[in-house]
């Protein structure tokens, strides 16, 4: 490339960087530093929408005409040698702060010494109030609902006059000590819960033309590659079997493309950092998913919805916090929301609805309301698969539990040595229950008397530890994938037990304990724990996935020295290699999904037995394959196939305490794809980075939920007039691409 560069140059008049779909971002860099005088601003083009469909017949939607008002009378220039209004201006620069997490102190002294810059008579304002100020007129409600000390209730609709919880008493406001020594309540709310409704940020969507073209993507977007059969491949959630099941079913809703469909997360962290006080905070983000594939996961589409104050583990009463959201949902489903298109000018109805969810499992245990820690910890699967317990180990193991999923035909039925010692498989795994079955299941469901706060036959027969007011929606048991299994954390997870396994390291598998069990279960006779003649110690034969060390120390300096890749597509892997502790430190998430599927089998050959590494590239195919931007079907079927398979050929090689929830996740993974279409769009790479984000805006430790919600609607305000600022500039500055982006060209 480089000879032939240098020998025919570049393509001839070539100055923008367009062609290959990554103008949003070089955009947002032309907005930061070009002059912008003799281009007009964003604001004038979102008032000319308001006159625009002003002098139409249909009357605007009240939210957006007030909107579209407020604009029209914020046009003052900054000063008068300049287009620029005042609240553009700020707006920028307010978003500024917001993408660089810039501090209140260096904002002040920033907007002090852009005024000496600026002809005297301008109004730009000199600090961060008076900007937040001016701006406050573009934020979106924000509502602050106190809750129980303990999460049993909400103080609203009927308990909102309540001082003092409706079922443990507890004290709604912070009680104080008078002189007298009688307690007296103050007007400090104990816990407060952070809403942000979602109705009206998806109601903004529609109030920028760019983006309100977008939101019908899922239903116009045009699908231009085909897989071997002819087929459209799936590129976008539209795509999934589970999708066009609900229209079919909801025919009417589903004939009006801006209907919008949305897809939750929540996820609980320390906003003070993992060495700090305990403290869970739990935020609840809400994505729309009509967008169209490379927007859906874009931190400006991810809203922040709900705040559930710490610092306790909100555990059974996640569903109390969820309430607010789920009244606006069976609000938006039954009687759907008033709204103005931009892009058409006119008014329409746009009604909302779950599609579903994304997170991790202990997220899915709260937000499901199903154990995942006993022996029924398959999101999926549920009580049809009863995990074995190891007694060595302490835990629950999937061990031998994937024959029953193979063709009745299989070979590996009949094995009775590698598996299980002397057993056979001949029945068939036990389907699926559907919405309407878990549904019933759950209104059958009885308190019992011995156990207060279970239901009869808790970890017996079901895993059930209470009523999650998900299934207050009319419509929830028509969903065929209502929640995702998160390919981030299992391919985390498997990657980690896979090299801790091979380097020895805390987060292996096979120690003394698993060899107990093994012994136990497996007729591996050459692996079980020996205890040599005269001696007390007991010794672990050596296996085939025990690296030597000097296997280690080889594969480690080839971390360091040769192992690189292209900047952006991976962290540096080498920082972390350290020869003298023969161990590889500081992987994050997505570097155990590059290992997983690029450096493992790499890694591995030539240490290993040949057939072993087979079972190991396969491996890493089958989840290189599923994280594809675009998934066939053909290839989908095939790898439903692969799956329990896959999941018996490593269970022949590795111990059973090496099979915990997350390998049997793998059997689930391509029935997903096929539901829910490519799993960029489905895992949590982008809400794990927005609670980075919300980490970094939190500065103060007393008002953390507060510090968060105003933090997070600010930056909300300044970029929704960037974006229309960005698409103004685009189309100026911009010439038309010369190729479509995904032309094959």
């Amino acid at each position: 490339m480089g000879k032939h560069l240098q020998m025919r140059g570049f393509t001839p008049g070539y100055t923008l960087w367009t062609f290959h779909g990554e103008s949003a971002q070089r955009n947002r860099d032309e907005v930061l530093r070009r002059r912008t005088d003799d281009y007009g601003t964003g604001i004038e083009d979102m008032v000319n929408d308001f006159d625009d469909a002003r002098n139409k017949d249909e009357e605007m939607e009240e939210s957006a005409k007030a909107f579209y008002a407020m604009l029209e009378s914020s046009k003052r220039p900054l000063h008068e040698h300049t287009k620029i209004s005042q609240l553009d201006a700020i707006a920028q620069v307010m978003a500024l702060k917001a993408q660089f997490n810039i501090g209140r102190d260096l904002f002040d002294s920033m907007m002090t010494l852009f005024g000496r810059f600026l002809p005297e008579g301008h109004i730009m304002p000199s600090n961060l109030y008076e900007s937040d100020k001016i701006l406050s007129a573009l934020k979106m409600p924000y509502e602050q609902i106190h809750a129980c000390e303990k999460g049993c209730a909400l103080f609203r609709k009927e308990y909102a006059d309540e001082t003092y919880c409706p079922f443990c008493k507890s004290s709604r406001y912070v009680e104080v000590e008078n002189g007298e020594g009688e307690k007296k309540q103050s007007k400090i709310p104990v816990s407060v819960l952070r809403y942000l409704p979602i109705l009206p940020r998806l109601q903004r969507l529609y109030m920028l033309e760019e983006t309100a073209k977008q939101m019908t993507w899922h239903k116009h977007g045009i699908r231009k590659e085909l897989d071997e059969n002819g087929d459209p491949m799936l590129v976008h959630p539209s795509d999934g079997d589970a999708w066009k099941a609900f229209d079919r079913k909801h025919k009417e809703k589903a004939k009006e493309p801006r209907n919008c469909r949305i897809a939750f997360s929540l996820d609980g962290f320390n906003p003070f950092g993992m060495t700090a006080t305990q403290y869970s905070c739990w935020p609840v983000f809400v994505i729309p998913l009509n967008l169209p594939p490379s927007s859906i996961m874009q931190r400006k589409h991810i809203f922040l919805t709900l705040i559930v104050p710490g610092p306790n583990y909100p555990g059974k009463n996640m569903s109390v916090y969820m309430q607010p959201l789920m009244d606006d949902l069976k609000e938006a489903w039954v009687n759907g929301v008033n709204t103005y298109d931009a892009a058409k000018k006119e008014n329409f109805q746009m009604y909302v609805w779950y599609q579903y969810s994304l997170h991790d499992l202990p997220a899915f245990a709260l937000f499901v309301a199903w154990c995942v820690h006993g022996r029924f910890p398959c999101p999926q699967c549920k009580a049809a698969l009863k995990f074995h317990w190891l007694p060595t180990g302490g835990k629950y193991s999937c061990f031998d539990l994937h024959r029953q999923f193979l063709p009745m035909d299989h070979p590996f039925r009949k094995d009775k040595k590698n598996f299980m010692k002397g057993k056979v498989v001949k029945h068939s795994a036990t389907p699926a229950l559907t919405g309407t079955q878990i549904h019933e299941q759950l209104k059958s469901m009885e308190p019992d008397p011995n156990r207060p706060g279970y239901f009869l036959g808790y970890n017996e027969e079901h895993a059930w530890t209470h009523k999650p007011c998900i299934w207050d929606l009319p419509y929830f048991e028509d969903l065929l994938l209502p929640h995702n299994i998160d390919m981030m954390h299992t391919e985390k997870n498997i990657a980690e037990a896979l090299l801790g396994t091979f380097f020895g390291t805390d987060k292996g598998k096979d120690n003394t304990k698993a060899r107990v069990d093994q012994e136990t279960l497996c007729d591996r006779p050459s692996l079980n724990m020996r205890q040599p003649k005269g001696r007390k110690n007991w010794s672990k034969p050596p296996a085939w996935y025990n690296l030597e060390k000097g296997a280690i120390r080889e594969i480690l300096l080839w971390v360091q020295q040769k192992l690189l890749f292209p900047d952006g597509y991976a962290a540096n892997l080498a920082r972390g290699a350290s020869i003298e502790k023969m161990k590889n430190f500081g992987l994050k998430s997505h570097d155990w999904h590059i290992w997983l599927e690029r450096i493992m089998p790499v890694m591995l050959r030539g240490y290993i037995p040949e057939s072993e590494w087979l079972v190991l590239a396969e491996l890493s195919y089958f989840f290189r394959v599923l994280c594809a931007k675009e998934l066939s079907r053909a290839v989908i079927d095939d790898m439903e196939e692969l799956a329990p398979e896959l999941l018996c050929k490593l269970e022949k090689i590795f111990p059973p305490g090496f099979f915990n929830p997350m390998q049997h996740m793998i059997l689930h993974l391509p029935t997903e794809a096929r539901l829910g279409g490519p799993v960029q769009n489905r895992w949590c790479y982008a809400t794990e980075r927005m609670q980075k984000t919300l980490r970094a805006k939190c500065k103060n430790k007393r008002r953390i939920e507060a510090s968060m919600a105003e933090a997070f609607i600010t930056e909300e305000a300044a970029n929704f007039v960037t974006a229309h600022y960005d698409a103004t500039l685009h189309s100026l500055h911009n010439p038309k691409p010369r190729y479509n982006v995904g032309d094959p060209k």
